[in-house]
């Protein structure tokens, strides 16, 4: 019994290594939490988390760069925070249909900003509390995996420190080096899960006042007919991984589809080649079809698992 439980528990760390040597490991951001940082007062208006003032704190920015120190020992590609947030000032004026409301549903916020600048896989969320042992100091941390896409949790644990005189980065190491293995692997079974079923995604399609058609105009394509809403449709279905999505409104003048698992990589333009692509990339290769129908396509990425897709004429 002592004999097969041993070898089941080096069965299990072998294959916890062999996971981790051999898949291809998703692009993570490190942040602090949005609670955690409304509860401490890092916000522009009580509401949405102002990370540049909680880059401020030493104990914050100490935290953001030793998680992301220890995600990268474990071989994970790091977007930081502070050069993301750098990315944003230095992008000038953004599209104002990015900041307001645009017939009430165009709108970005901070953090899908701060994600479609940053195009990482996963958020790493961390929060922390700091307390004083008499000369000594403890941390109790906790860190969450989210998929940057659908802003669903994947995983998350809390560990605490001792208490001690030791370096804030060190209290770090100790409370989370006992889940670490374990966050690390469910973070690598997830992103595979996405790389074979492919992301979720959301897609809005509008009609421009200039489009020459709308959802409910018949139109033919290779010898068949058919409303613009059931060729949209159609496509989705044969471009989606195993034609998982769901239909969403429909009326003359817009459509939606939800759920749509689109696929991580695709073929670029030139030369064919295999390359990474997000929802907006995936969206954008069906202004070559809808192109023979008189059709313009302009797309405007809300996050990274977003796009709004607005046809008009060509």
């Amino acid at each position: 019994m002592e004999r097969r439980l041993f070898l089941l528990i080096v069965s299990v760390v072998y294959s916890f290594a062999a996971i981790a040597q051999t898949a291809q490991k998703p692009i993570v951001m490190v942040v602090p939490e949005k609670a955690w940082c409304i509860q401490k007062g890092y916000t522009k208006d009580g509401k949405t988390v102002d990370y540049e003032k909680a880059l401020l704190n030493n104990d914050v920015l100490n935290a953001v760069t030793r998680m992301g120190a220890i995600m990268a020992e474990r071989g994970y590609p790091l977007k930081l925070l502070s050069a993301t947030l750098d990315a944003i000032n230095n992008e000038g004026a953004l599209d104002i249909a990015l900041r307001s409301k645009g017939d009430g549903e165009m709108i970005e916020d901070d953090l899908d900003q701060l994600l479609r600048v940053a195009n990482a896989d996963i958020m790493v969320n961390i929060a922390f509390n700091r307390q004083n042992v008499g000369p000594r100091s403890q941390i109790e941390f906790r860190v969450t995996g989210v998929d940057a896409a659908t802003l669903k949790q994947i995983t998350g644990n809390i560990g605490r420190s001792s208490a001690s005189g030791a370096s804030f980065s060190t209290l770090v190491d100790e409370a989370v080096s006992g889940f670490m293995d374990s966050f690390s692997y469910q973070l690598l079974q997830s992103f595979q899960n996405t790389v074979k079923n492919g992301r979720e995604g959301t897609f809005v399609f509008k009609i421009a006042s200039d489009c020459p058609l709308n959802f409910e105009s018949e139109v033919n394509v290779n010898g068949e007919s058919g409303e613009l809403a059931e060729f949209i449709e159609y496509w989705i279905s044969e471009h989606a991984v195993s034609q998982s999505f769901t239909q969403g409104g429909k009326s003359r003048v817009r459509l939606s589809f939800e759920q749509v698992h689109f696929p991580l990589f695709g073929k670029s333009g030139f030369g064919g080649r295999q390359r990474a692509i997000n929802a907006e990339g995936f969206i954008r290769s069906i202004s070559k079809d809808l192109a023979n129908l008189g059709i313009s396509v302009s797309t405007t990425p809300i996050g990274i698992g977003k796009v709004y897709v607005v046809l008009g004429r060509r």
